[in-house]
């Protein structure tokens, strides 16, 4: 007798084409605290870290110290999860002396209920250039695992699968951009 084991990832992914090559010396970069559009606590902060690990791995990107960036920020009497415009994050981000910004949110985080539970994401992202008010890059991301019989995928696994998927797109349009 012999199992068949399946596994497969429904994802849908769009990101623009917009030219990186104006990010080239724009550093540092800061990654604001995803706004959390989900019933999930504390996503915006998981997926948050998750990319912060991914942008740190880059060597294109010169990320400001997440600690300290937040401790910058606490100080506001502004939330800083819910920032979800390009003004806010302009303001923010020139209170932190960086010249580009990624912030987004995050549309999704959970287990499908179901036969088999199955983790969900969705995550949003934009890259800002600060001086400009122009968004250089932008990319979304929505993702299930459809995993059957004895695998099973779990929610951070996912996750950090889609970051990754989202950074490189951004990567290879900054590499695109300085050709």
């Amino acid at each position: 007798m012999s199992f068949l084991i399946l596994s497969c990832t429904a994802t849908y992914k769009t990101q623009s084409n917009l030219s990186l090559g104006a990010l080239a010396g724009k550093n540092p970069v800061a990654l604001l605290p995803l706004v959390n559009l989900t019933s999930y606590p504390n996503a915006g902060r998981i997926v948050g870290d998750i990319l912060a690990t991914e942008l740190y791995a880059r060597s294109e990107i010169q990320l400001l110290e997440r600690t300290e960036m937040l401790e910058k920020l606490q100080g506001g009497s502004r939330d800083i999860e819910v920032v979800v415009d390009n003004a806010s994050a302009v303001k923010l981000a020139q209170k932190l002396g960086a010249q580009t910004v990624v912030f987004g949110s995050v549309s999704e985080f959970r287990y499908k209920r179901g036969l088999d539970e199955e983790p969900a994401v969705g995550i949003n992202l934009r890259l800002l250039d600060v001086e400009q008010n122009r968004v250089l890059w932008a990319g979304s991301i929505s993702a299930t695992s459809n995993c059957f019989f004895m695998c099973r995928d779990s929610l951070n696994y996912l996750t950090q699968q889609k970051c990754a998927e989202l950074i490189d797109g951004m990567v290879g349009e900054m590499k695109k951009g300085k050709r």
